[in-house]
């Protein structure tokens, strides 16, 4: 079999790049290992950003929208109102539509299609893979590794994989005092160097959670955090989140084959508060246009690649931080800083965080004091 493009991996990322290449006239085929397009449901609350990305983004996929975040640390409380609010999206609905979308542009889906590795010969590469237990091979000009954070495709490489960390979240009715537009952020260093959530649903359900180091009992923080608060669980969604790095490769090739690698497996989540949808896309259109271009993918990758190096440069300094340190963050967060934070997304901060130490002198201690550590 004969096609352009191979993307392996039925991940939002690799779909997207797949519906646009069909779109531009390009063969595309998706390789999928699991035997139907169906992932398991996860809340997720995405960034207006994703409008930018995909400007024909299906409205009716919103399940709800957020106008407002708390932030909470200590005693100290702090509320970003959003100029464009949150939206709320199931992950299972939102992959299905992707898929849809790709078909309607002309890619080919293939379940059941498991990635074995490469076969060079003569510097011509072959992909292999066991399609329902038959062992096919395939030619393409180039292949798009979509295949999460632990790709098989970075794995015969023998590329190290993306590093991840482990995600909980516990389903739960809304309190009955709860406005169904905001979401809140808890930070509490002892229990995790991220923070923990609440963010409201359709029908007044709610999921709470947090993201933990690898190794820790996410499960019994969560079930502490539920009890201190007299959250009721009804179910729980999970999955690894991966972590953006500097050191992460995004393209290789072997034989004449480029591989460009999106989404989870290549890291392009953002590490401050480890989203990645939006980035994710964005480095699937990127892939995209690099391709029907016939330019550098590192080239097309830049703009992303400078939005994740911030967030990066931000968890770095997050990771230093004390209960103290947040609790005295939140109490800069003034007036200026809310109205800058509420107009801007967290998927679009580059051409904006600058700006920060100037509307609020106090970070610039802060932020010293945590670069120096």
């Amino acid at each position: 079999m004969f096609f352009d493009i191979v993307v392996i991996g039925a991940s939002s990322a690799g779909l997207y790049a797949a519906e646009i290449l069909a779109k531009n006239g390009k063969t595309v085929v998706v390789m999928e290992q699991s035997e139907s397009i169906a992932p398991e449901a996860r809340t997720y609350i995405i960034t207006p950003g994703l409008l930018r990305v995909m400007p024909d983004f299906n409205p009716d996929l919103i399940q709800h929208e957020i106008n407002q975040i708390v932030i909470q640390a200590g005693s100290e409380q702090a509320v970003i109102p959003l100029s464009t609010p949150d939206l709320i999206l199931d992950r299972n609905k939102f992959i299905i539509d992707l898929t849809m979308r790709a078909r309607k542009a002309g890619a080919e889906i293939l379940t059941g299609s498991k990635f074995l590795g490469f076969d060079v010969n003569q510097e011509k590469t072959h992909l292999l893979f066991s399609n329902r237990g038959e062992e096919e091979q395939i030619c393409t000009q180039y292949l798009i590794g979509a295949d999460g954070v632990n790709s098989q495709v970075r794995n015969h490489f023998q590329i190290e994989n993306i590093p991840a960390v482990p995600l909980l979240q516990a389903e739960i009715k809304l309190p009955k005092n709860w406005d169904v537009g905001v979401t809140q952020v808890w930070f509490n260093v002892t229990d995790t160097p991220y923070f923990y959530w609440l963010i409201p649903d359709q029908n007044r359900t709610a999921v709470v959670g947090l993201v933990a180091e690898p190794g820790a009992d996410i499960r019994s923080l969560l079930d502490n955090f539920l009890n201190e608060h007299n959250f009721q669980p009804t179910n729980y969604q999970s999955g690894l989140a991966a972590l953006h790095s500097r050191k992460s490769i995004s393209n290789a090739l072997i034989g004449d084959l480029p591989v460009l690698f999106v989404g989870d497996a290549a890291g392009q989540v953002k590490v401050s508060t480890v989203g990645g949808t939006v980035t994710g896309l964005w480095g699937g259109k990127a892939a995209a246009e690099a391709i029907l271009n016939g330019s550098s993918y590192r080239k097309a990758l830049l703009e992303v690649q400078r939005e994740l190096n911030l967030h990066l440069l931000i968890r770095t300094m997050l990771e230093k931080m004390s209960d103290y340190d947040y609790e005295r963050l939140v109490q800069l967060i003034t007036p200026s800083v809310q109205s800058l934070l509420s107009r801007h997304d967290r998927d679009g901060m580059r051409s904006h965080f600058w700006k920060l130490p100037f509307l609020q002198p106090g970070l610039i201690p802060l932020g010293l004091k945590l670069l120096l550590t």
